[in-house]
């Protein structure tokens, strides 16, 4: 590439798979998350606990999750896609993950830019699928990761 003052006339460019494109290798991205703990004062079934709405034309790359539980039987969570008008329509909509926690601790996952732990687009619900009240446990979810819009043609 060439070189001006020392500096790269033109930036490097990488193939996103989500996107079908050439894209410049920089990071135009904003930053989201989200995090949440408590507990229940009944027991729950598909509780959704977060919700994050990808604006039109964007995905969300997450970057990084973790599920807790102090609950000694463990917990099971799941991530649910729903499609938005304006999507890009690369990502699949419906059940992505179901991190489970087997006793007491945590489910972690974590991936990068070119690696995300999910591509995702629409609305996306974290839940838990169940949830019990008895003993006051806490139960919880982090997550974070960026989304751009598609300005690079």
């Amino acid at each position: 590439m060439p070189e001006v003052f020392g500096l790269l006339d033109e930036m490097p460019k990488y193939y996103d798979l989500g996107q079908k494109k050439y894209r410049e290798q920089q990071l135009p991205y904003a930053v989201v998350r989200g995090a949440w703990k408590g507990t229940f004062q009944a027991n729950q079934n598909d509780a959704i606990i977060l919700n994050h709405v990808v604006p039109a034309g964007q995905q969300l790359k997450l970057l990084f999750m973790r599920c807790w539980t102090e609950h000694p039987g463990g917990a099971s969570f799941r991530v649910r896609s729903t499609a938005q008008a304006g999507d890009v329509g690369s990502a699949p909509h419906g059940n992505i993950d179901y991190p489970f926690v087997e006793a007491a601790g945590q489910d972690l996952v974590a991936g990068d830019l070119v690696g995300p732990v999910h591509v995702l687009e629409g609305s996306v619900d974290w839940m838990i699928q169940h949830a019990y009240a008895a003993g006051g446990n806490y139960y919880s979810i982090v997550w974070w990761g960026v989304e751009a819009e598609d300005s690079q043609g």
